[in-house]
């Protein structure tokens, strides 16, 4: 493994790292929530807002499972690892919670789910050599957004493609092997990989936001999350009237401020105004004294002054996509 002079800090200056190859260490920040059997791919059409029919061996997809309100319990990647076999990768922190819901659904089929946590290592590879680095280990490397390759060494997605950026999912037996191939690399813990995630827009339930955001607040609708044609599924009537007949009053913006990083569901306020305008769904340093964010904000707050609850202006930052209104 690289020495401890390699390591990132949560307050390194993580806009200086774009040049730089950096392997992100994500065990105990993220978690593998595992479903077998032959009944496991209808069974999750029936559950998640994603087409599973789209997903296999070389793709992945982003998506959420919902209650019956169309509210989003977890968000997640899930990848298809066998015919029979899915993983969900997702923060660990609401990994117990999407296997709650699901376990209720899935009492009548021939399916198991599983935490499989402990029967893999997630490691994220981003940074100008990132694909050499991919190739290196799995022969090749995936180019376009949410494509994936499967190896004796495990799995890599393609988070982002330009610049690139993977996410791998090793089997623990590889670990040795796997981390000695990237020990010339800096290293990071989850925090760089989320910083990232925001720069990207890719938001993702936590803890403290399981049911608070319906998809489309999380722009999963832009972001290939959600199927409108795939069929019903769990909180599928409110997901699609709210595309097809409702008003979304809000979306997931970018933002940054200054000061103590705000923690998922901080509550955001228009200057002057005492009730709440949006809500953090994810934040981190961006060095020691900035943060950078994803918040579901109203959108006609957005052209005015917004603070959060201990009155830190904030400012809009550009996202990577275009957020279509409904």
């Amino acid at each position: 493994m690289p020495a401890a002079a390699n390591t990132l800090t949560q307050h390194a200056d993580f806009n200086a790292l774009a040049n730089n190859s950096v392997v992100s260490q994500l065990d105990g920040n993220y978690g593998v929530l595992s479903i077998q059997g032959i009944d496991s791919a209808k069974f999750l059409q029936g559950q998640l807002t994603c087409n599973v029919q789209e997903v296999t061996a070389q793709q992945a997809r982003r998506g959420a499972h919902c209650t019956h309100k169309g509210r989003m319990v977890a968000s997640f990647y899930l990848l298809q690892i066998s015919e029979q076999h899915y993983l969900f990768v997702l923060p660990l922190e609401t990994l117990s919670a999407l296997q709650k819901s699901l376990q209720k659904y899935i009492v009548f089929s021939k399916a198991k789910l599983s935490d499989a946590t402990n029967e893999y290592i997630l490691r994220g590879i981003s940074g100008e050599n990132a694909a050499k680095k991919i190739t290196d280990i799995f022969g090749a490397a995936p180019t376009a957004a949410l494509a994936q390759i499967s190896h004796e060494n495990g799995t890599a997605i393609c988070i982002d493609s330009h610049p690139a950026r993977f996410l791998c999912i090793i089997p623990s037996a590889s670990q040795t092997q796997f981390d000695e191939a990237l020990s010339a690399s800096l290293t990071s813990d989850a925090h760089y990989w989320n910083w990232l995630d925001i720069a990207s827009g890719l938001g993702t339930v936590r803890a403290d936001t399981i049911e608070e955001f319906i998809p489309q607040m999380l722009n999963l609708q832009v972001l290939d999350g959600v199927s409108f044609t795939k069929g019903c599924y769990t909180g599928q009537e409110i997901v699609a009237r709210m595309q097809y007949r409702g008003i979304l009053k809000k979306a997931m913006y970018r933002i940054g401020g200054a000061g103590v990083t705000p923690i998922p569901n901080t509550a955001i306020f228009q200057a002057e105004n005492t009730q709440a305008v949006g809500h953090i769904v994810c934040a981190e340093n961006s060095n020691s004294t900035q943060w950078q964010a994803l918040a579901v904000i109203n959108h006609d707050a957005i052209e005015h002054t917004l603070t959060l609850e201990n009155s830190s202006d904030i400012a809009v930052l550009p996202l990577p996509y275009s957020i279509t209104e409904k």
